[in-house]
C-alpha cells in the first residue's frame, strides 16, 4: 500500500467506524490516532476530555481533546485534533499551529493559573480532569507524582506545508501596532518555551508520519546530531577493535552529564529502549535513586568514578578525527538499554534546577552500532533483539531493569508463538478449525502475510482470521484481569499490566505453559472481547440511539476489565468455569451472558460514583477493587452456576497438560544427545581433562551413559507407558549441565539447542 492509498483508506475507515458507532468522524480521528500513538509506544493510558472550544477568560479559546501521563520522564501531554473530513483536505500551516497551540495553552492556564471552575457546570468532568492535572502539576519535586515537562501533541490529517519543515514552532512572530495617530507596524517574537517555569514542546502527528510508522517494523529512529543540535560539538570515543564480521561495531566513550540529560529531555523516554521505558517507569530502586541524586547534587566531580555508565545501542555513527582523536558527531537510532535510572536522574537535576549545569559529571558509555535490523534467527527472532537482549540482561547497571526479562523472544512468548501455530480451535463461527495468531512482535502477523501471495495468502488470512489475532500486550491485559482478577492493574495501562504481568509470571511453572495453559489464555481472550464487544455494540449514541445505558465515551476500558473479574472471582470455591467448553464452543453460554449483561451496569454504576475522583484514576485503585467486591452485592445467577466444573477436574487437567509437557522436553532432550553423537560426548571428556575441568563422578557416570545412547540409539525406556524413565532423565540433565560448564568457560564452539 502506497501512501496515497493509505490516506484514503484511512479515511474510508474512519467514515464507515462513524456510521457504525453513531459517532463524528472527527472522534474516530482521534480515537484511532491514539490508539497507533499507543502501539507505537509514544504514549501510554491517553483519556478524552470530551470538551471542546471553550471560551475562557478574556475571550480566550481554550481546548484540550484528551491527556494522558508519561510517568518514566514526569511528563503532561496534551492532545488537539485538527481533522478535516475531506479526501484532500487544506494544509497544515503555521499560522494554524500557532492557533491549536494556543488554545491548549489556554487551558492549561486556565487549569493552573486560572479559575477553571468559572467555564463549566459543576457535573462536568473536566473539573475533575483539570484538579487531576493542577495538582500533579503543581506537586512537590519529591512527589512521585511531580510533573516536570509539558508536551503539546498536534495530531492532523493534514499534510504539513513546507514552510513548516524547518521552523521553530516554540516560536512565533506577531504584528501589532503603536500609538493612535500613526499607526505603526512592529514585529516581535515571542518564546513559548515554557509553562510556569517548566520545559515544553510541539509534537506534530500528521498523515505521512503516521504512515511512516506503521510500515516500520520499528519506533521512529532518534537522529542525536551532536554538533548542531547540542552546545556540544563531538563526543571523544575510542572504536574497539573486535574483529570482523561480528555484526557489529564498538565504542567506548565518556559522555557529559549536560549532554545526556538534554538528550532525554528532548527525547524523552523514546530514547529508553521500548521493554526499558515499559518496565522503568516510577518503581526504580530507592537506594540506587537515593544514591545517584545525592552524587549529582553533592559530589558531582565524583559521578564517573562512582556511577557504572550506560549502554546503548545506535543503528549508525558518524566520526571523525580531529588532531589524531576520534570523536562521534552523530547517532542515529539512538537507545539506552542499561542506565535508563542514570539518565533520568540527571534530567531531573537539571530539570528540578538542583543541579541545572551538571557541571563537572562525565557518565561512562558503552555504545554498540547494530545495522542489521532484518536478520532472523530460526525461531524468527531478529538477531537484533537477541544482542539487545544480551546487552541488557547482562551489561552491569546500577538499576536492575525486569524489563529484560520479557523481551518478544523470550522462551514463553516463543512458546506461545509455536503454540498458537500448532492447536488449532474447533470450528464455530467458521465451518473449518482456526487458529489464535499469538503476534509475540510488533507488526509480525503481517510480515508473514508479504511473504505470501494469492491462494496461499487467503489460506493464511481463513487459518488466522484477523479477529482472532492476540497481541502480547492484550495477552496481559487478559490474564491480568481473567486469571488473576485484577482489574486496578489493568485500568492503569499497558506499561503497568505489563510489569505485573511478568512479575506474576515468574512464580509459574516452566512446564505449565502447555496446551491446557495456551487454550485457557484463549478463553480469556474470548470472555474479555465478548464483554467488550456487547457494549460496543449496544452502545447510545446521538448519531444512533438505542436507549441503552452505556453510552458513546463511556468508560469501556473499565468497566470490561472490572466485570469479568467480579464474575470470576466470584465463583464458589471448589468450582471452575469450564475452559474445554469455552474452548470447544469458541464462545461463551447464554447464561454466561446473561451475568455478563447484569455485572456490567453494576460496574458502571459503581465506578461511577467515584466521590469526585476522575473515573478512570478510581479504577486504577486497589481500594476501588476491594470496596466493589465488599460493598456490591452480587451472587451469579444457577444458570450459570450449573455449568461450572470442580476445581479438582481443571486440576487434572492442567495436570495431565503439564506432565505431557514435561514428558515431551524429555523427548526433545534425548534427541539432542542423540543428534551430537557419541564422539561428541566422548571429546567433552577429553576437553575437560585437558583444560584441568574438574569432572565428578556422577558427571562421568552420566557423560559415559549419554555416549552410549548417542552411538547404539537406544534409550532406556517405561515399556508400559513409552515416556522416559526418571533415571534416565536426570543422566541427561547431567550430561546437558556438564556440557554447559564448559561452555561457560569458553572451551566448547559449538552451539547446539536443547531444552
Amino acid at each position: 500500500m502506497n501512501y496515497q492509498e493509505y490516506r484514503e483508506d484511512f479515511l474510508n475507515t474512519l467514515r464507515a467506524d462513524s456510521a457504525h458507532s453513531g459517532t463524528d468522524t472527527e472522534d474516530e480521528f482521534i480515537n484511532h490516532t491514539l490508539d497507533l500513538l499507543v502501539d507505537f509506544d509514544e504514549i501510554d493510558s491517553p483519556e478524552l476530555t470530551g470538551m471542546g472550544n471553550k471560551k475562557g477568560k478574556g475571550g480566550r479559546i481554550m481546548r484540550a481533546d484528551g491527556y494522558c501521563f508519561d510517568e518514566t520522564e514526569h511528563s503532561l501531554i496534551l492532545f488537539i485534533s485538527d481533522f478535516q473530513d475531506l479526501q484532500e483536505p487544506d494544509k497544515l500551516t503555521r499560522t494554524r499551529v500557532d492557533e491549536l497551540y494556543w488554545k491548549l495553552y489556554y487551558f492549561l492556564d486556565e487549569v493552573c493559573n486560572g479559575n477553571i471552575r468559572s467555564y463549566f457546570d459543576d457535573s462536568d468532568d473536566v473539573l475533575k480532569i483539570s484538579s487531576f492535572i493542577r495538582k500533579r502539576m503543581n506537586a512537590d519535586t519529591d512527589d512521585k507524582d511531580m510533573i516536570l515537562k509539558v508536551k503539546l501533541y498536534i495530531l492532523t490529517n493534514k499534510e504539513l506545508d513546507t514552510r513548516l519543515l524547518n521552523t521553530n514552532l516554540l516560536e512565533t512572530t506577531i504584528n501589532s501596532t503603536k500609538g493612535k495617530k500613526k499607526k505603526a507596524k512592529i514585529t516581535k517574537k515571542i518564546k513559548k518555551d515554557d509553562f510556569n517555569g517548566k520545559p515544553l514542546e510541539i509534537v506534530l502527528w500528521y498523515p505521512e508520519r503516521f504512515f511512516e510508522m506503521e510500515n516500520s517494523n520499528n519506533n521512529e529512529p532518534i537522529v542525536i546530531d551532536i554538533a548542531n543540535d547540542y552546545s556540544y560539538s563531538s563526543i571523544p570515543c575510542i572504536r574497539g577493535d573486535i574483529g570482523d564480521n561480528t555484526g557489529y561495531e564498538a565504542y567506548i566513550a565518556i559522555i557529559p552529564g549536560k549532554l545526556l540529560a538534554d538528550i532525554y529531555i528532548e527525547h524523552g523516554s523514546r530514547v529508553l529502549e521500548g521493554n526499558v521505558r515499559a518496565f522503568l517507569g516510577t518503581g526504580g530502586s530507592k537506594s540506587v535513586n537515593g544514591g545517584i541524586k545525592k552524587t549529582i547534587n553533592n559530589e558531582p566531580e565524583k559521578f564517573f568514578t562512582y556511577n557504572n555508565g550506560i549502554a546503548v545501542t545506535a543503528s549508525d555513527v558518524e566520526t571523525e578525527f580531529i588532531d589524531g582523536t576520534l570523536y562521534i558527531t552523530k547517532i542515529v537510532d539512538l537507545q539506552i538499554i542499561n542506565g535508563g535510572q542514570t539518565t533520568a536522574s540527571l534530567a531531573e537535576a537539571v530539570l528540578k534546577k538542583t543541579n541545572s549545569e551538571l557541571n563537572g559529571i562525565y557518565v561512562p558509555m558503552k555504545l554498540t552500532v547494530i545495522d542489521d535490523r532484518e536478520t532472523e534467527d530460526g525461531d524468527g527472532i531478529r538477531l537484533y533483539d537477541l544482542m539487545v537482549q544480551a546487552i541488557a540482561r547482562y551489561a552491569n547497571s546500577q538499576n536492575k531493569v525486569t524489563a529484560a526479562d520479557l523481551f518478544s523472544n523470550e522462551p514463553f512468548h516463543v512458546q506461545m508463538e509455536k503454540m498458537s501455530k500448532k492447536y488449532l480451535a474447533p470450528p464455530g463461527k467458521s465451518a473449518v478449525p482456526t487458529g489464535w495468531y499469538y503476534e509475540r512482535a510488533r507488526k509480525k502477523y503481517q510480515q508473514e502475510q508479504v511473504k505470501l501471495s494469492g491462494d496461499a495468502k487467503k489460506r493464511f488470512m481463513s487459518k488466522f482470521p484477523k479477529n482472532q489475532v492476540i497481541t502480547k500486550e492484550q495477552l496481559a491485559m487478559y490474564i491480568t484481569a481473567v486469571f488473576w482478577c485484577r482489574p486496578d492493574i489493568v485500568s492503569k495501562g499497558k506499561t503497568w499490566t505489563m510489569k505485573y504481568f511478568v512479575e506474576k509470571l515468574k512464580d509459574e511453572d516452566k512446564n505449565s505453559f502447555n496446551e491446557f495453559w495456551f487454550r485457557k489464555c484463549v478463553c480469556a481472550a474470548i470472555i474479555y472481547r465478548t464483554v467488550d464487544g456487547y457494549l460496543e455494540s449496544n452502545k447510545d449514541s446521538a448519531r444512533n440511539p438505542t436507549g441503552f445505558w452505556y453510552k458513546t465515551g463511556g468508560y469501556k476500558l473499565n468497566i470490561v476489565p472490572y466485570t469479568v473479574a467480579r464474575i470470576i472471582s466470584s465463583i464458589p470455591e471448589g468450582f471452575s468455569l469450564d475452559w474445554l467448553g469455552i474452548w470447544e464452543k469458541q464462545a461463551v453460554s447464554p447464561a454466561f451472558m446473561r451475568e455478563i449483561e447484569i455485572v456490567t451496569k453494576m460496574t458502571n454504576d459503581f465506578i461511577c460514583d467515584s466521590n469526585g475522583i476522575i473515573v478512570t484514576e478510581y479504577c486504577k485503585k486497589e481500594l476501588t477493587w476491594t470496596q466493589f467486591c465488599d460493598k456490591i452485592e452480587y451472587s451469579p445467577l444457577d444458570e450459570f452456576l450449573k455449568e461450572l466444573i470442580s476445581s479438582s477436574e481443571t486440576r487434572e487437567n492442567k495436570s495431565y497438560a503439564k506432565t505431557e509437557k514435561k514428558e515431551d522436553n524429555n523427548i526433545r532432550n534425548v534427541m539432542a544427545i542423540i543428534n551430537r553423537g557419541a564422539a561428541y560426548w566422548q571429546n567433552l571428556v577429553a576437553v575437560a581433562q585437558k583444560n584441568r575441568i574438574s569432572i565428578s563422578y556422577q558427571e562421568l557416570s552420566a557423560i559415559k551413559q549419554v555416549t552410549d545412547m548417542a552411538a547404539t540409539g537406544n534409550i532406556p525406556g517405561n515399556s508400559k507407558t513409552g515416556k522416559v524413565p526418571s533415571r534416565v532423565t536426570k543422566v541427561i540433565q547431567t550430561a546437558l549441565q556438564f556440557e554447559d560448564k564448559l561452555k561457560t568457560e569458553g572451551l566448547l564452539n559449538k552451539n547446539e539447542a536443547y531444552v
